[in-house]
């Protein structure tokens, strides 16, 4: 073999330098294909992650904020009216043996309670005539309307009052039979004043535990607080100087407040509040009138 010329020392370094050229090219090259092999796998995965947060939004119920209730809360000025076996009135169904709904005049009596679920005085009501008036309501001899407001928030270290207000209407808007039962297992499981209430996931348990239907749009709502703007619009517009409960001549001073054919019930103190049979005289002679 012939033999090879030796290079100078200025053409070494210029083989060098082509040499490490070469290599550099290479390297840019190689981190070229990565970078956009990178940028492609991240647009394919946004994509991906947008086809499954569109497939969900477009198969789950809707559910917004800022909601009325449609299928109650719209008879006799915005209470969820319970009757017979303890179903509530709606826009489709009307509990047997009972008052049309919206009537001014009844054969029974009709009970409107104002109370907020973080209210101790409504507890201490409800549970001391809460039986009777489960009895009375069930059997047909009287209806009764709910009016949830949410006036004691500051009571609460997570808003409870509104929550628990929100949540019943959701529960009665979706599951409306299970409305009266869900009520009384607020008050029965109340949470002292001062202390966080049960949180929304728990509100929505509970809804489950009390047999409650339609689950996915009742969790969405409790969730989403749908109704609490309307509540909270409801309670301004029952308290304070100058307004009166719709129907009526009467100031909203409290909670509970009760009322019988639009009558009040008075008491001086809590021992007279929560004394069934002193109610039950009340409710015989309203509606001997």
């Amino acid at each position: 073999m012939a033999n090879q010329p030796k290079l100078t020392r200025d053409q070494q370094r210029e083989a060098a330098r082509a040499k490490a050229r070469e290599l550099r090219e290479k390297q840019q090259a190689n981190e070229k294909r990565n970078k956009i092999a990178i940028q492609v796998g991240v647009i394919v995965g946004v994509l991906a992650i947008v086809g499954v947060i569109v497939f969900a939004l477009s198969t789950s119920p809707k559910v917004t904020t800022g909601l009325t209730p449609t299928k109650v809360g719209i008879f006799n000025t915005g209470g969820v009216k319970v009757g017979t076996d303890l179903k509530a009135f709606t826009t489709t169904s009307t509990p047997t043996a009972t008052p049309t709904p919206g009537a001014t005049t009844s054969a029974v009596p009709n009970i409107r309670i104002y109370l907020d679920y973080q209210c101790p005085f409504c507890q201490g009501f409800e549970q001391a005539n809460g039986p009777q008036i489960s009895d009375w309501v069930s059997k047909g001899t009287a209806t009764v309307e709910i009016h949830p407001i949410s006036f004691l928030d500051a009571n609460s270290q997570n808003h409870y009052s509104s929550r628990a207000a929100n949540a019943a209407y959701c529960v009665a808007e979706n599951s409306p039979d299970t409305f009266y039962k869900y009520n009384a297992f607020l008050f029965a499981n109340q949470p002292a004043e001062g202390s966080s209430g049960p949180d929304n996931n728990t509100l929505y348990q509970d809804a489950v535990e009390q047999g409650a239907t339609n689950l996915d749009v009742i969790k969405k709502c409790i969730d989403a607080d749908s109704y609490r703007k309307w509540i909270a619009d409801n309670t301004t517009s029952l308290i304070g100087a100058g307004k009166t409960i719709p129907g009526t001549k009467l100031n909203l001073t409290g909670t509970p407040f009760v009322m019988v054919n639009d009558r009040q019930y008075t008491y001086a103190n809590a021992a007279e509040q929560n004394d069934p049979a002193r109610f039950a005289q009340f409710v015989q002679a309203v509606s001997a009138q």
